[in-house]
C-alpha cells in the first residue's frame, strides 16, 4: 500500500493534505513523508509508524533516539551513519551479538550486510523516516546530512527503494573486506553473545513491541558454544525426543547437518525476518555466518520453502539471485547447483528453516536429504512436546493449591 494511502487510512492526514504533499514532492523532489513532516501535517513518530505498516518492520520512535545508548551509538562511525542513513541505538534483548539499528531502508539487504560488517554484529532493524534519522545523526554525531531532492522520474512518490538517498559527503565506494566479521572490542562489548532465551519457545507470542530495548550486560567472559558430535539418524531422533530446550533442538539438528553436508544454516523466523541462529561453512567463522538476516518475503529458495510450508530442493531460483548471492558471499562459496531448504513447522506455522548444500557445490545425494527431512520432522514433534509441556507448567503454576 502506498504511504499516502496508509496515512489516510490511519486518520493522520486528509486527502487534501496528501495532495499538498504530492505537489511539494513534485516541485522539490525527495520523499513524500519528509514533505508531509515539513508541512506540519504529521509528526515524525506518525511517519515512522506508517512506514512500519508499509514495510512490516518495527517503528523507531523519538524516544528510541533520545534513549540511545552512547556506547552502542559509538559502534558505528559517523560517516557510515550518514552514508547508510542508519543509527544504532541499543543492544537487542534477545539476540546473540545483535544491535538494534534504525534505518530508512530496512529491507535493503546490501545495506544490512555492510552495517553488520561495520558493527561486528547482527543488525536488528527498525524503520524511521529519513528526516528524523538525519536530525539524529546531526544530534548524535554532529554531522549534517543533506538529503538531495533528486530521484528517478519513474520512481513512485511513495516508494522507499534501497540506495536511493544520496549524500553531501563522499560517495559510497565498495571496499574489500576480510572473510570474518570483526568482533566488538572489550571496551565496547555492550552486545553480548548468549544463547537464545527460553521464552523464544512460545512461538505464538505477540510480536515485538517497538519500545526502547535495553542493553544486556554480560555476567562474565563469554564461553564458546560446545559443539555436539555428529549423530546418526537414529541417534539424532532419540536426542530430539529427549530434548527439553530450544537450544538443544538447534544443536542436534545442526550437528546432524554438519556430519553430512558441506554447508548448513539453521534459521529462526520472527516478525517477517529470517535470521541465522546456527551455521557452518568451510573456513568461515560461525560468528560471521550468524550475522546473516533478511526479510523472508524477499524472493529466494528460503521464501519458496516458507510460503509453501514444504521443502525446496533444486537449483536456486533465478528470481532470488540478489539475496542468494549475498548469502553465498558470506559463506565464501560460489552458487551451488542444488540446495535443500526444509521448514520446521507446528500446525502450519514455520518456526525454522534448515538450509544445506554439498561441500563441492554439486548435486545432493538422495539418502542424506531424506534423512535430514526425517530429522526436521522429529524436530517439529519436539516443538509440539515443548509447547505442551510449557502450557501444562503454566496451568499448574496458575492453579491455586486446594
Amino acid at each position: 500500500m502506498k504511504l499516502g494511502a496508509i496515512l489516510i487510512d490511519l486518520g493522520q492526514i486528509t486527502p487534501a493534505q496528501l495532495e499538498a504533499g504530492l505537489r511539494a514532492q513534485q516541485l522539490a523532489g525527495g520523499r513524500l513523508g519528509t514533505h508531509l513532516v515539513e508541512l506540519g501535517f504529521i509528526g515524525t513518530d506518525q511517519l515512522s509508524q506508517a512506514l512500519s505498516r508499509q514495510m512490516g518492520v518495527p517503528a523507531a520512535l523519538e524516544h528510541h533516539f533520545s534513549h540511545a545508548d552512547p556506547a552502542v551509538v559509538g559502534l558505528l562511525k559517523g560517516n557510515l551513519a550518514a552514508r547508510y542513513l542508519a543509527v544504532p541505538v541499543a543492544g537487542a534483548p534477545s539476540g546473540i551479538r545483535q544491535v538494534v539499528t534504525v534505518l530508512a531502508t530496512p529491507l535493503d539487504v546490501p545495506t544490512i550486510d555492510d552495517l553488520s560488517f561495520a558493527l561486528g554484529a547482527r543488525v536488528e532493524p527498525l524503520v524511521a523516516g529519513e528526516i528524523v534519522i538525519a536530525r539524529n545523526i546531526k544530534r548524535l554525531y554532529g554531522l549534517d546530512v543533506k538529503l538531495k531532492a533528486g530521484k528517478p522520474a519513474s520512481m513512485p512518490a511513495h516508494a522507499i527503494p534501497p540506495a536511493v538517498v544520496e549524500w553531501a559527503i563522499a560517495p559510497r565506494t565498495p571496499t574489500p573486506r576480510p572473510p570474518a566479521a570483526p568482533s566488538v572490542s572489550p571496551k565496547d562489548a555492550t552486545v553480548p553473545r548468549s544463547p537464545a532465551p527460553e521464552q523464544a519457545l512460545a512461538v505464538a507470542e505477540a510480536p515485538r513491541l517497538s519500545t526502547a530495548p535495553q542493553v544486556i550486560q554480560p555476567p562474565g567472559p563469554t564461553q564458546p558454544r560446545e559443539r555436539v558430535p555428529a549423530p546418526s539418524l537414529e541417534e539424532a531422533i532419540r536426542l530430539l525426543t529427549a530434548a527439553t530446550q530450544r537450544e538443544q533442538l538447534a544443536d542436534i539438528v545442526v550437528a546432524f547437518m554438519r556430519g553430512t553436508f558441506g554447508c548448513g544454516m539453521f534459521l529462526t523466523l520472527r516478525d517477517g525476518q529470517a535470521r541465522v541462529w546456527r551455521g557452518f561453512a568451510p573456513g568461515v567463522p560461525e560468528a560471521a555466518i550468524e550475522t546473516i538476516a533478511f526479510p523472508i518475503s524477499m524472493p529466494s529458495c528460503f521464501e519458496l520453502a516458507y510460503d509453501h510450508c514444504s521443502p525446496f530442493r533444486g537449483r536456486p531460483p533465478a528470481e532470488g539471485k540478489r539475496l542468494q548471492r549475498q548469502i553465498w558471499k558470506y559463506l565464501h562459496c560460489d552458487q551451488p547447483s542444488e540446495v535443500f531448504v526444509v521448514p520446521i513447522q507446528v500446525k502450519g506455522r514455520v518456526l525454522n528453516l534448515v538450509y544445506v548444500h554439498a561441500s563441492d557445490g554439486g548435486p545432493l545425494p538422495d539418502g542424506p536429504v531424506t534423512d535430514l527431512q526425517a530429522v526436521c520432522a522429529a524436530a517439529s514433534s519436539t516443538y509440539v512436546r515443548m509447547i505442551q509441556r510449557q502450557k501444562a507448567n503454566d496451568l499448574a503454576a496458575s492453579t491455586p493449591d486446594r
